[in-house]
């Protein structure tokens, strides 16, 4: 059978189920477009309309694409504003090989460690095959369904053959295929299969694709194990239990897409979650998403509004949404959401795996700290992958910080990650180095890049510059002040008698010095002391990157929010000294730890040790840079192993 979804569609159509896998359980009515890909086509293909068989069949026909069927431009568009990312097969094949290694207790079950397929599934002291079917998984913000049935792939479009495919429901059909004695017996087992095997997705092309797909896979093991079609009825019942399982709904607030309340909107806006496609007329009644309950033979609501939960499933599994469309005047600015998904699973299941954004791994990104700590600090909670070059897992697809699979197990404790440090060789190297009594972090002589600031005597002699300055910035050392404030910011230092200051920025796209009045600019601890003025932004974030030029400044110079600050030395050789240290390889090594995008701030250097810079230090600092490196292996006791790391992953600087 061929895996083209027009096809599937159009099959689904004359087989008369096309209209059920359309419907809507919980409102009794249709699936809702849940986008606006189509709106150009009219009212009728509006977000928030519903999806008939008229629509997407006859001179309609074709519309319905699978993702790897689509035009390159509406999957860029579709990234952008729903940051829509496709799951690779093999993405797939590892995190649904970790969700069964759980369940078996063991590795390679269904693949050899070559990936090829083994003989018969052998199953655990304990457990039957029945067991295996019986377990209730879903996956989350499900699109095609690609954790559920491998049909293809849904990022290329290659089709799979039956024998080789590795989704959940797959998995479960191939038991069945290799356990029941007859086809009446596979039969009963299919349909348990079925029954126990659930999802969710927000958009209602992807909803049907999902369903086209369970439905196809059905049609092809029955194929594949009897060689013979479905009836009509074996169809309707399978069709009718996907319906069920696999439905629409908004993860967030656990309603039908556009049926939110007066109660969450106001929690959606106090959690900064405000985008406009979710809201629908205030009075409008909210459709609590329902799932049936096959052993009871009943249908329940989801997650009550008072939050119980109906059903909880054995495992949970997927790549949920990762940011909320970009919005305002800030374009490079979108609310992360993948948090909200996270939690909402770990309510719902026992066993979540997810694929994710990796940046509150290192304390990073806009997710909440309080809730980066959390999860650092849940000991139910690890990281099984990590991958710090995202187009490596979504092709051309950029995430600063880089992508993780995690775990959560409720039934298991892995002990706190506190700190995640993706490298073996760096981890022993910074427990080491914190191990050592003397340790004191470089962040401790660190000033952050807003700590100079413009004094109210400033505003008192220029009360006309604050209408050119953001409200609530009128204080601000802004990256872009010295172009904002030219009468206030010279090129030389005046000849009036005043005392002034040098301040390095930036203006016309080049670092630049200017001068300002000393009593216009608040007092800083090094301010009058040789320090390193180091860019905030650096590099993207890639491990071991070099870093960009950095300034030896003098004192009475400070700078603006281009700039973050180091030391308070004494003498221009202790900056100096420190410089050579902050270019070693030992340094950026352990800076990396907490430097996963472009951002350098103080706290990014806790891991980094503090030294003597002065001529008494146990550092030899009027050694070549590689030499100094050498000296501080040896004395944090690297072994070769941890040295060869560092200098074959982080670049040199001169």
């Amino acid at each position: 059978m061929s895996c083209d979804i027009q096809s599937d569609l159009m099959r689904a159509d004359k087989r008369r189920v096309l209209g059920l896998l359309l419907q809507d359980k919980t409102s009794k009515r249709n699936i809702l477009w849940g986008t606006d890909m189509y709106a150009e086509r009219g009212t009728a293909y509006a977000h928030d309309s519903e999806i008939t068989p008229e629509l997407i069949t006859g001179v309609h026909a074709g519309l319905i694409r699978s993702r790897a069927q689509k035009h390159q431009d509406q999957q860029s568009e579709r990234t952008r504003t729903h940051a829509e990312v496709f799951t690779p097969m093999w993405v797939c094949a590892m995190m649904i090989d970790a969700l069964d290694d759980d369940w078996f207790g063991a590795q390679h079950v269904f693949t050899d460690e070559s990936g090829h397929r083994t003989q018969r599934v052998a199953f655990p002291e304990g457990k039957m095959w029945q067991d295996y079917v019986c377990s209730t998984r879903m996956e989350i913000t499900c699109g095609e369904a690609p954790f559920l049935v491998n049909r293809y792939d849904a990022a290329t479009g290659e089709p799979v053959p039956v024998e080789n495919r590795i989704g959940i429901l797959d998995r479960k059909l191939r038991v069945v295929d290799e356990n029941a004695a007859d086809e009446d017996e596979w039969m009963h087992w299919a349909i348990l299969a079925f029954r126990n095997t659930y999802g969710y997705e927000f958009q209602g092309d992807n909803l049907l694709i999902a369903r086209l797909n369970l439905l196809a896979t059905f049609e092809e093991y029955l194929d594949y194990r009897w060689h013979r079609e479905a009836t009509d009825k074996e169809l309707r019942k399978i069709a009718n239990i996907i319906v069920w399982n696999v439905w629409q709904m908004d993860g967030l607030d656990n309603c039908v897409p556009y049926s939110i309340s007066d109660e969450q909107i106001s929690l959606f806006e106090s959690q900064g979650l405000d985008d406009p496609m979710r809201l629908v007329p205030k009075n409008q009644h909210p459709y609590r998403c329902r799932v049936y309950r096959w052993r009871s033979n009943n249908s329940q609501v989801l997650v009550s509004p008072e939050g119980g939960i109906a059903m909880k499933f054995d495992y949970i599994i997927g790549n949920p949404p990762f940011q909320e469309e970009s919005e305002g005047d800030n374009k490079t600015y979108a609310k992360p959401v993948y948090n909200f998904f996270l939690d909402a699973a770990y309510q719902l299941g026992d066993v979540v795996e997810m694929i994710h954004p990796a940046r509150f791994l290192f304390d990073a990104g806009s997710t909440p700290k309080a809730w980066n700590q959390q999860m650092l600090n849940d000991e139910h909670f690890k990281v099984l992958w990590y991958e710090a070059d995202s187009k490596k897992v979504f092709s051309n697809t950029e995430i600063k910080g880089g992508i993780a699979v995690t775990l959560h197990n409720a039934r298991a404790k892995f002990g706190r990650i506190k700190q995640f440090i993706p490298y073996p060789e760096l981890k022993t190297a910074v427990d080491k180095i914190q191990a050592s009594p003397s340790f004191v972090g470089l962040n401790t002589i660190a000033v952050s890049r807003t700590a100079y600031r413009l004094t109210e005597k400033l505003h008192s002699d220029f009360p006309n510059v604050a209408m050119r300055l953001s409200a609530g910035h009128r204080y601000d050392m802004s990256t872009n002040i010295l172009e904002l404030l030219p009468e206030v910011f010279h090129d030389s230092i005046p000849d009036d008698g005043q005392e002034y200051i040098q301040i390095v920025g930036r203006a016309a796209n080049t670092r630049v010095t200017k001068y300002i009045r000393r009593e216009y600019v608040n007092h800083v601890e090094n301010l009058d002391a040789w320090k390193l003025l180091l860019p905030k932004a650096s590099g993207t974030g890639d491990f071991g990157e070099t870093l960009a030029d950095i300034i030896v400044a003098q004192p009475g110079t400070g700078s603006t929010e281009t700039f973050m600050s180091m030391g308070n030395f004494a003498d221009e050789a202790e900056a100096m000294n420190c410089l050579s240290y902050v270019k070693t390889r030992f340094v950026r090594a352990l800076l990396g730890v907490l430097k996963t995008t472009q951002d350098i701030t103080p706290a990014k250097w806790k891991y980094v040790p503090l030294q003597d810079f002065t001529s008494a230090s146990d550092i030899d600092w009027t050694q070549s840079i590689s030499d100094i490196d050498k000296q501080l292996c040896k004395k944090y006791n690297l072994t070769d192993e941890e040295i060869d790391f560092i200098e074959k992953n982080v670049k040199e600087m001169k």
